[in-house]
């Protein structure tokens, strides 16, 4: 009897260690999993831990194959690794699966970056029908309508861009140069201004509202945003160069050499540059300084129009005439009437 009750015990035992080596074998699905996989994706992206996240997007979406959200994202962190295909591949995904403005303003985005402008539009216009609040969207459309020239439709997106968020400073400055471009000044100073109560550090607003008080002959004060400009960016190439010509309108011809000559330590290929300075030696009769400038131009730039007609200026008040007209003639075949004129008026016994 014992032997009989001892076989039936090893039986149980038997039982019950095969049902726990079943127990363990079945797998329980986690609907959750996929959610927490995409938020350490999400965790690690705001840290800018992009190819760590991606790696959690992909696990994500393995586990579910519609998940818009992680294709959104995974998008992000390919934008931000400069891998545009793969973001556009993922954006394009996204907005397939659930329509999203932000999918469509980040695939838009990289479509502007590389001058597709017309399929950048048409993704800003598909955000808007998403969602019609999104200011990002306006003011990159307004970008494209700024660059076809369409200047008042740009205005009206800038408008609305900063009617959605009173502290877009890109779009008050962008805004500004549009009116400028419309030559209405007044509110293109308005903008310029407030993009700079906005960001006291915006170096472009500043060189920008000194440009215009330039042109309305408001030298003193450009000048003091041209320095504003210089002073929120020391390395600002354009605001010597503009600082530049405001002391050249007020004939202070030493002080504009100096910031060109800044501009040219900073950049030794800005030709603007060299022929500016080139015509404050001009105006301060040091012709050989200036044609060895205009020189400099020539060959950074061999067809600068520009440069051709000052340096043959120079060469004619150096007594030089046979240069003076080989760089009319050349000025004039670039399209510059006035070296035209010279050329036919001066150069007669040369042709």
């Amino acid at each position: 009897m014992k032997k009989w009750l001892s076989f039936i015990t090893m039986i149980s035992a038997f039982l019950i260690l095969r049902s726990q080596s079943d127990t363990i074998k079945i797998k329980i699905e986690d609907p959750q999993m996929a959610e927490r996989i995409y938020n350490e994706g999400t965790t690690l992206l705001d840290k800018k831990k992009y190819a760590e996240a991606i790696k959690k997007f992909d696990e994500a979406i393995s586990m579910k194959p519609d998940f818009s959200k992680a294709y959104y994202n995974r998008g992000v962190a390919k934008y931000e690794l400069k891998n545009y295909d793969g973001a556009i591949a993922d954006f394009t995904k996204s907005v397939e699966i659930e329509p999203s403005a932000n999918a469509y303003f980040l695939r838009g985005k990289i479509k502007y970056e590389r001058n597709d402008r017309e399929g950048a539009k048409l993704d800003f216009n598909k955000g808007l029908e998403v969602d019609n609040m999104h200011p990002q969207l306006y003011y990159y459309r307004g970008s494209i309508f700024f660059d076809e020239n369409n200047f008042q439709d740009a205005i009206e997106d800038y408008k609305k861009a900063v009617a959605l968020n009173r502290e877009y400073a890109y779009a008050y400055n962008d805004m500004g140069s549009a009116y400028k471009m419309l030559e209405q000044y007044e509110d293109a100073i308005r903008c310029y201004k407030e993009a700079i109560r906005i960001n006291p550090k915006f170096a472009i607003a500043y060189n920008n509202l000194g440009s215009v008080l330039r042109k309305t002959g408001q030298l003193d004060d450009a000048i003091l945003q041209f320095s504003k400009a210089i002073d929120a960016d020391p390395d600002y190439v354009l605001a010597y160069n503009n600082r530049g010509l405001a002391y050249m309108d007020q004939n202070k011809y030493d002080e504009a050499i100096k910031d060109f000559s800044k501009a040219i330590q900073l950049n030794s290929k800005y030709v603007i540059a060299y022929n500016n300075r080139g015509a404050a030696y001009y105006k301060k009769e040091m012709y050989d300084k200036a044609i060895e400038d205009f020189s400099k131009a020539i060959e950074i730039n061999p067809n600068y129009a520009a440069a051709y007609l000052n340096r043959g200026n120079a060469y004619e008040l150096s007594k030089k005439l046979e240069n003076a007209c080989q760089d009319w003639k050349k000025a004039g075949e670039l399209g510059i009437q006035n070296a035209q004129l010279y050329y036919k008026q001066f150069c007669s016994k040369f042709k």
